[in-house]
């Protein structure tokens, strides 16, 4: 059963749509709701525990791949009984079988060798890891060029790790017809050769606008072998026919060895059958050599890490910190009033505010909303500005930010209950602090902490009573 817009996975993937359905799974688009981004999410519906095993060993290699020509493995998990799920970055664009699909023929030629060399570094850098890791799944619509023409290989829906002695299990099994060589089905060896057998179905799909036929019909004499590229589009040259026809051999061992012998025989051979002189193929952008980089385990990948967009700082932060700040000090300078109208002398909203805009935009903005509110309202209420009391209103902004970030706070009422229980937590942190180190420094005495239950009391109940409204209010937008 397709997973539904709206759902939830692993408490942190929102569903936003269904991008793409096969017989083993699906791709969605969601947002994740940790990081305030989309990301696209593979489900494999296959549960069995041979699958899984193998999905955890791979997923774990796959996450820690960095490539500027592959999509990003940022996490993965299981769901017992229903499937595995990988969850990639979500690269902006148009994938090759759309653009096939809206031009109605063959690809510009000379665009299309320049892609094809960026896949091919790409599976290059696969094949070359200990161990090689085969794709398996290279097509059109597994290719999506960027607004910026970069090539980029999306799905690892499929993916394997390549072990000579081991045959391939049920769970990286699939198949797609026209793209996938004789030995991916059933339970063959793969090797860099399968690869090598896509790319060339790839490359045949996009200079004619028409798929292969599939490898186990034409060896079954079911259907004739492909026509010729030159066939169908006689303007390509017969170098280039001819390296499709390599790769495309039934037979592993007649196909071009390799990725890179593929990339050479291609870039080696003029692209246009026409006399006339060749343009220059144009190159994909050189990058600097990659390699593996080794980073924490996938699963403890989490919001706090300082690359994330949770630290940004620019112009809209600065906007929101100012805005911030000034219902700062506008909520502390009717705090009197308020605490005469209900008789409570221990009613403090500024910090509900500080709470507030660091759930809602980050620590950045917390940090600075509670900062700059308690300096600029120690100066008009002409009180001393005290370090202690500097860093209890800075820890609250940031410790809000960094806890309560991730909530999904679109007025319900289980998103309310808990920024008012982390709001509670961090307030109680700040004000410790701010107690303990002023006593320390001279400028309360002991006696102090008599007070200290009831003004917690009143931050407390100023969170109940604040946060809520500007919650519903003010909620951030749903992505």
């Amino acid at each position: 059963m397709p997973l539904l817009p709206g759902q939830i996975l692993n408490n942190r993937y929102r569903i936003v749509n269904l991008l793409g359905q096969g017989g083993f799974g699906a791709i969605y688009r969601a947002w994740d709701l940790n990081l305030n981004r989309h990301c696209a999410l593979k489900e494999n519906l296959d549960a069995s525990r041979d699958a899984e095993q193998q999905f955890g060993r791979e997923a774990s290699i796959l996450a820690n791949l960095v490539h500027p020509n592959l999509v990003r493995v940022t996490d993965y998990f299981f769901i017992k009984g229903q499937g595995q799920y990988l969850v990639m970055d979500f690269v902006e664009g148009e994938d090759l079988q759309e653009k096939i699909n809206r031009v109605g023929n063959g690809l510009p030629h000379e665009q299309v060798i320049s892609w094809m060399v960026q896949i091919c570094d790409a599976l290059i850098f696969l094949h070359s890891q200990k161990p090689p890791i085969i794709h398996r799944d290279i097509k059109p619509a597994n290719i999506k060029i960027t607004p910026q023409g970069r090539a980029v290989l999306v799905d690892f829906g499929i993916a394997k790790i390549y072990d000579p002695q081991l045959r391939t299990t049920m769970g990286a099994r699939a198949v797609t017809p026209g793209y996938s060589p004789p030995e991916q089905y059933g339970q063959g060896h793969t090797d860099q050769r399968t690869d090598v057998y896509a790319l060339g179905a790839t490359l045949y799909t996009l200079l004619t606008a028409q798929e292969p036929p599939d490898s186990v019909d034409i060896i079954a004499g079911n259907v004739p072998p492909p026509k010729p590229v030159r066939v169908l589009n006689p303007s390509i040259s017969e170098n280039v026919n001819g390296v499709i026809q390599k790769a495309m051999q039934s037979q592993r061992t007649q196909r071009l060895p390799s990725v890179d012998a593929f990339k050479l025989a291609l870039i080696s051979s003029p692209i246009s059958s026409v006399s006339a002189p060749a343009q220059p193929i144009p190159q994909p952008q050189p990058y600097p050599p990659v390699t593996a980089q080794p980073v924490a385990p996938i699963s403890r990948i989490n919001a706090l890490a300082p690359s994330s967009n949770l630290w940004k700082f620019g112009k809209r932060q600065v906007f929101l910190s100012l805005l911030g700040c000034g219902a700062y000090v506008l909520f502390s300078i009717l705090n009197p009033q308020i605490q005469s109208t209900s008789g409570s002398e221990y009613l403090y909203f500024p910090d509900a505010v500080s709470v507030y805009f660091g759930i809602t935009h980050g620590p950045v903005v917390g940090i600075l909303t509670a900062f700059l509110g308690y300096i600029v309202e120690a100066n008009i209420q002409g009180w001393d500005v005290t370090w202690n009391w500097c860093v209890m209103s800075a820890l609250v902004g940031m410790f809000s930010g960094l806890f309560g970030y991730g909530i999904r706070n679109y007025r319900s009422f289980g998103s309310i209950l808990r920024a008012i229980f982390i709001g509670a937590v961090v307030i109680l942190i700040g004000l410790g602090i701010a107690y303990f180190t002023g006593m320390m420094s001279g400028y309360f005495d002991s006696d102090i902490f008599q007070y200290f239950g009831s003004a917690y009391w009143g931050e407390v109940l100023s969170l109940i009573i604040l946060l809520p409204l500007l919650m519903f209010i003010f909620p951030r937008k749903k992505p």
